[in-house]
Formats: C-alpha cells, structure tokens, sequence
C-alpha cells in the first residue's frame, strides 16, 4: 500500500479517509490500516488482504483480540509520536538511542554529519 489516501464505501456513501500507518501482526496472521476519515475526527482500522502485487482489499475486523491489538498498536503509534521519534513501534525510546526494535523505520538523529564519535549503526 504506497498511496496515502484510500477511498472507504459506507451505506452507499463514499468516504476519503488518509492513511495514517499500516502493521502487520504475526499473532493474527493480518496487515491492518490505520486511517483517519477525512474532515472528521474519526480514528479507524481495517484489516488489508493483498490481491496481488499492487492492490489490495479491505475488510472489517470482527475479532474483540484483533481490536484490542489495534488499540494497543495506535495507543504505542501516538505515543511514541509525542514522545519519541514517531515510528509507533513502541520497541524503544528515542533520544536519540541505537534504535535496535528491529521496525525499520527510523533515520538517526544525527544525520549524515557524525563525527568519529557517533555510536549509531548507519547500515
């Protein structure tokens, strides 16, 4: 999923909705959307099934674990957005540390201009 808006169909109704983050949960074997619907303050997920390559379906998630999950999830996303460096996977706190959570996301603080002092990993 590279576009940052998705169109959601509800009662007939089209509604644009951005994109806020995606994660996958190896628990429940699911990739989910956090998006936002526009001009509202309305916060929702979906579960994302891939169609192939470059598309993708979106479906209703129907378990109470999976919700619990994804409110977990988005609690540790704006939390780590307001306090740390924004990347949601609540794996570290960013001062700027190693960032060794693993998730991928994160860019060093210090940019391309470290000093031979510089203990971060830049692989």
């Amino acid at each position: 999923m590279n576009n940052e808006y998705i169109t959601i169909t509800a009662d007939g109704v089209d509604h644009k909705c951005r994109i806020i983050f995606t994660f996958s949960s190896e628990e429940f074997n699911h990739s989910y959307v956090v998006f936002s619907v526009e001009d509202t303050d309305e916060l929702s997920a979906m579960i994302y099934v891939e169609n192939d390559t470059t598309s993708g379906t979106l479906e209703p998630i129907t378990n109470d674990d999976e919700w619990d999950l994804v409110e977990q999830v988005v609690s540790d996303y704006f939390e780590n957005k307001e306090h740390g460096c924004g990347c949601g996977c609540g794996d570290h706190d960013c001062g700027c540390g190693d960032h060794d959570c693993g998730c991928g996301e994160h860019e060093c603080c210090c940019g391309d201009e470290c000093d031979s002092d510089c203990d971060h990993d830049h692989n």
